[in-house]
């Protein structure tokens, strides 16, 4: 059999600046691949691209990073393994991603090499120059599958200003030159997310710059985010709204390097149409427990996935999904649990929308309202981490501090979520009864 085969290059950018080649992402028909460098694969040093390509030993690592058909490294159809997927956009973002590179929205290989220059973390992707040779190891599995890989397709340079940033809301990636902050950014990757309202939430830059003031209030450790003025953001397209919201990225460096990082989703092999994960009752315990035996500060960031998860259930941020939880890797091999980010108060639209709308979260919220402090001690209990008494006081305190703190906060926030999180910390929730 003879056919096109496309590849690209993988790196990793190191915390010493350095960028290192690691793999190969290939591409035949519907089969699309990761391939690590033999030289990645045997180095016990290596720097990490995700939990889920660590195994409980070295010798396993090693057997993941180099299997020829686990399913985190190679899928048939058409789909990037789940790692790689959840780089990609959603929504929006997607089209206007598919749009610049001329291709569809279902094409994951040229999505990803569109906005290679510009992806979560320090991860970034390019075309395989046409005078480097692709190594063996990596044409021995194409070899295999029957596939003659002496001509290999090329593949067009990334777009030049394209990005990939999760989530479905719109958003561009930008620099901040001055006071403005700049989306044509000439090839370099963005330090900031500028995130849009929409006809259907006009007020979104209120209500999650509110979430970030109410988790700010608790002591959680939070992005960096402000409203910014439309005439201070230089977008590619005219928008109707007075304003929009930046977040400094917290996988870039002042310096304008990059810091790795994965959400949770990711780590946990999840893909993205599974972002809401299998359950809070599988997926809080797991959450603890990544956390609690990975990270470089387990008591802090337990702590903090308690306090976090007791901030989303009263300010109503019943869409804290698995994408909206992050690893971030300072030193590029060992995790901390990532600043906070997209606290929206969900639950102050749903008296303005139909029932039907928003389904899921509505779901989500009653499951949360309804859980109590037994059920909080029950889920702490299953992760099996250490101090679970201490946690729990420490959740009891995090609902003290907010209803203390919080009514300060809400003076100056939009009527709905006022409204809303009022409710909550006054018994419309078990866990402040």
């Amino acid at each position: 059999m003879t056919s096109s085969i496309r590849y690209l290059r993988l790196f990793l950018h190191l915390p010493n600046g350095e960028r290192r080649a690691i793999g190969y992402l290939s591409q035949f028909g519907d089969v699309l691949r990761v391939s690590f460098d033999d030289s990645y694969i045997e180095d016990a040093r290596r720097p990490t691209l995700s939990l889920l390509y660590r195994g409980a030993s070295e010798a396993e690592t090693q057997a993941i990073l180099r299997s020829s058909q686990d399913a985190r490294l190679v899928r048939g159809d058409g789909r990037w393994p789940t790692w790689f997927a959840n780089l990609l956009p959603e929504g929006h973002n997607r089209e206007r991603l598919a749009r610049e590179r001329g291709c569809a929205e279902e094409d994951e290989f040229e999505l990803l090499a569109a906005a290679g220059r510009d992806l979560a973390g320090a991860v970034e992707v390019a075309p395989v120059p046409e005078n480097v040779k692709i190594p063996e190891s990596v044409l021995a599995w194409h070899a295999a599958m029957g596939i003659d890989t002496a001509h290999p397709a090329p593949v067009a340079e990334p777009v030049e200003d394209a990005a990939s940033i999760a989530g479905v809301v719109t958003k561009f990636s930008a620099i901040k030159d001055g006071r403005r902050y700049v989306v044509k950014r000439h090839g370099k990757p963005g330090a900031y997310i500028l995130k849009l309202p929409s006809t259907r939430h006009r007020d979104l830059v209120e209500n999650e710059l509110t979430g970030y003031r109410l988790a700010r209030a608790l002591g959680l450790e939070c992005s960096e985010a402000t409203r910014v003025s439309r005439s201070d953001a230089e977008l590619p397209e005219e928008i109707e709204f007075p304003h929009v919201l930046a977040v400094k990225r917290f996988d870039r460096t002042p310096e304008g390097g990059r810091v790795h990082m994965e959400e949770l989703a990711q780590a946990m092999g999840y893909a993205p149409k599974e972002k809401y994960g299998r359950g809070l009752r599988t997926d809080l315990p797991t959450m603890l427990r990544v956390v609690d035996r990975l990270s470089a500060d387990p008591a802090r960031d337990t702590r903090e996935v308690i306090q976090r998860f007791v901030a989303f259930v009263l300010m109503g941020n019943v869409d804290a999904h698995l994408k909206n939880w992050a690893l971030i890797y300072p030193d590029g091999s060992t995790p901390r649990l990532s600043p906070l980010y997209d606290p929206v108060c969900v639950t102050a639209w749903f008296d303005e929308l139909a029932p039907h709308e928003y389904a899921l979260n509505r779901k989500i919220d009653r499951e949360l309202s309804l859980l109590d402090w037994t059920d909080l001690r029950a889920l702490v209990d299953a992760a099996d981490v250490p101090r679970a008494a201490r946690l729990i006081q420490i959740a009891k305190e995090t609902v003290r501090d907010a209803r203390a703190l919080w009514p300060k906060v809400l003076r100056t926030a939009p009527k709905n979520l006022r409204t809303s999180v009022e409710k909550r910390l006054s018994g419309g929730v078990a866990l402040a009864r």
